[in-house]
């Protein structure tokens, strides 16, 4: 009987793991030019998944990706419904949420944009912009200075960075906060990119990660995925990739 328990025993750790590995792993994220987006056909691409689709094929995994709206990409993998969000910046809220990637692979300038009448508005200085009105898109995270200010603003909280602009345009908000990658593509599709432009210095630049589930299937898939970054960034495929999308990469 004994030795019947322990053969039975091992068929079945063999039977899931066969079946943990055979399984597709999930990756989602919202649209972000040239990091994870969406031709007219439905087809993703992007750094991200040229990324991750070779972490993946290094451990003997497969993996399918799906888009989102950003909110409803970190609530499924924050409650194990996907495995990995595909380009958070780095927040202490959000570590109490994921666990993140021990590299960044990419990196994004934040900065407002205005219409040409009010780019006097920001000089570099937060603390001028109290009681200013300012769009901040809903769910981004803007580093620790203006996340700190955000209670001394009006703020409005557009779904996506096209109703922000829009907004902007129409003089609901005198400034939106966004990423310069996500914002110019926008920019152009709306035909905005002469009324509306970014002002300088950059709010802050933010690294983006991958992030997993905080539980211990999600620590190990997190450990793989490390290793395998790393081994892109060592043997300079990130970087590769990074220049064949025209996106900024940490040095």
């Amino acid at each position: 009987m004994r030795r019947l328990t322990i053969w039975l025993v091992c068929i079945l750790g063999a039977a899931f793991t066969t079946s943990a590995q055979a399984r597709d792993l999930l990756a989602v994220g919202t649209n972000f030019p040239r990091v994870f987006m969406a031709d007219a056909s439905g087809q993703l691409s992007g750094l991200a998944v040229d990324l991750l689709r070779r972490a993946a094929l290094s451990q003997g995994l497969k993996i399918r990706f799906e888009t989102y709206p950003w909110a409803r990409a970190q609530a499924m993998v924050e409650q194990g419904q996907a495995d990995i969000l595909i380009g958070p910046y780095r927040t202490p809220e959000r570590e109490r949420r994921f666990l993140y990637s021990q590299l960044a692979f990419y990196e994004d300038a934040l900065v407002f944009y205005a219409k040409r009448s009010t780019a006097e508005l920001w000089r570099g200085d937060v603390a001028a912009l109290r009681g200013r009105s300012i769009g901040l898109v809903l769910g981004w995270s803007y580093g620790t200075a203006l996340e700190q200010a955000r209670p001394s603003f009006s703020v409005s909280s557009p779904g996506d960075v096209a109703t922000g602009l829009r907004m902007l345009q129409r003089g609901r908000i005198e400034l939106l906060a966004s990423n310069e990658r996500n914002t110019l593509p926008v920019l152009e599709t709306l035909g905005l990119s002469q009324e509306l432009v970014a002002l300088q210095p950059p709010i802050t630049v933010l690294g983006g990660h991958f992030a997993f589930t905080r539980n211990a299937a999600g620590e190990n898939l997190k450990r793989g995925f490390d290793q395998a970054l790393e081994q892109q960034r060592a043997s300079g495929a990130l970087l590769e990739s990074a220049r064949l999308w025209k996106v900024r990469s940490p040095e």
